[in-house]
């Protein structure tokens, strides 16, 4: 049962809805190209060469998979006029061995395809169509390849891009050069450039059928959607760091000064007795008082401001309380990262408390910690 596990096949990409809306265009876009054909060609509808077979095959790529290289106008007409061409000139060659003119049908087919870059798989039904479709087809020469081939071509591009366009979808698919925008918020763990998936494919050695471009965007979309995931499922007390070092309201500017400095830390909260958060202290804070005026004047204005005033009266700050930024933006620890990010953004946030539902001082988050979350 393993064995046949690995090769069991694989739930079809898209919704039903999806799959529904592709089976009703392909029929309607059959329907509309066999009534078409059929009213130009007048006839017998058992006798004549109104619609062929390979269209069938078409119409799955072109109503199924819009947006692959190989459902494309280019694809579809330059391969099936290439295939029909091929079919009718070897089948002329080797009237009287047909398996041989199929083969080579097929083989010139196939070449040229890759090498005027429309590949298209329904195309190898058209070589073979054009050698074993019998008298009917082999009277018609390179009649054939115009009348069907070319008018049913024509008529079922015509219809899948009136089908798409009504439905709410692009056919063709947009060519560009331009690199896909990545989301601006995003900044992807590995930064893979156009070039790495380039030279990537270029060692895969296989045709997918799927555009580099869809194909960049498709892994970006994963990996946004992983790191959506991967921020929903970490919560602030996962990353949150032990707060090391509080101060008090009534704490002097020189303790504060000292403190702050021994820590790595941009700030420290500063709390009350039952440890609720009251106030931030950073070095801005110290700064801010400070006011020194030029850049060789920080170092004495910061003296001046920590020094203790030993009178009882004081025109300057003397206290961690006068001077600390409140009220203070804080987190709760059970916060989920994805909601925590925009808060730091938008405030510009160097040090969040992070605080239990009882309000008091659990831990501390840093922007630092943030971005390690983001990267492990």
């Amino acid at each position: 049962m393993s064995f046949l596990k690995a090769y069991w096949p694989r739930p079809a990409t898209g919704s039903m809805r999806d799959h529904a809306r592709a089976a009703i265009g392909a029929g309607l876009g059959i329907l509309s190209t066999g009534l078409i054909a059929h009213a130009v060609l007048p006839g017998d509808w058992q006798t004549a060469v109104f619609l062929i077979a390979p269209i069938g095959a078409s119409a799955v790529i072109l109503f199924c998979l819009p947006s692959s290289p190989l459902a494309q106008p280019w694809s579809m007409l330059g391969g099936n006029l290439i295939a029909a061409t091929s079919g009718v000139f070897f089948t002329q060659l080797l009237p009287h061995h047909l398996a041989y003119a199929a083969a080579f049908a097929i083989l010139a087919a196939i070449s040229l395809m890759f090498a005027l870059r429309c590949l298209h798989p329904p195309s190898g039904a058209v070589a073979l169509t054009a050698v074993l479709g019998g008298d009917a087809v082999h009277s018609m020469g390179y009649t054939f390849v115009g009348w069907p081939v070319l008018a049913n071509s024509l008529l079922l591009i015509l219809s899948a891009w009136l089908y798409h366009t009504l439905t709410g979808y692009r056919y063709p698919a947009p060519h560009t050069d331009s690199k896909p925008t990545s989301p601006a918020h995003m900044h992807y763990q590995f930064g893979f450039k156009e070039e790495d998936l380039q030279a990537a494919l270029g060692e895969f050695h296989e045709v997918l059928d799927i555009s580099p471009e869809n194909l960049q965007m498709l892994l970006q979309q994963t990996e946004l959607i992983a790191y959506h995931r991967k921020l929903e499922e970490i919560e602030c007390r996962h990353i949150m760091r032990p707060v090391e070092a509080t101060l008090h309201f009534g704490d002097s500017l020189e303790h504060a000064w000292e403190t702050l400095s021994r820590q790595p830390e941009p700030a420290i909260p500063v709390v009350n007795k039952s440890n609720l958060v009251i106030g931030l202290l950073s070095v801005a804070d110290f700064m801010r008082h400070a006011k020194p005026e030029k850049f060789h004047q920080v170092a004495p204005a910061i003296k001046r401001l920590i020094r203790w005033s030993p009178t009882t009266t004081s025109n300057k700050p003397e206290v961690v309380g006068q001077i600390m930024t409140t009220p203070v933006i804080t987190i709760l620890e059970d916060m989920h990262l994805i909601h925590t990010i925009p808060l730091i953004t938008t405030h510009h946030l160097q040090l969040v408390p992070v605080i239990d539902h009882h309000n008091k001082l659990v831990g501390i988050l840093t922007q630092t910690d943030v971005i390690r979350a983001l990267y492990r």
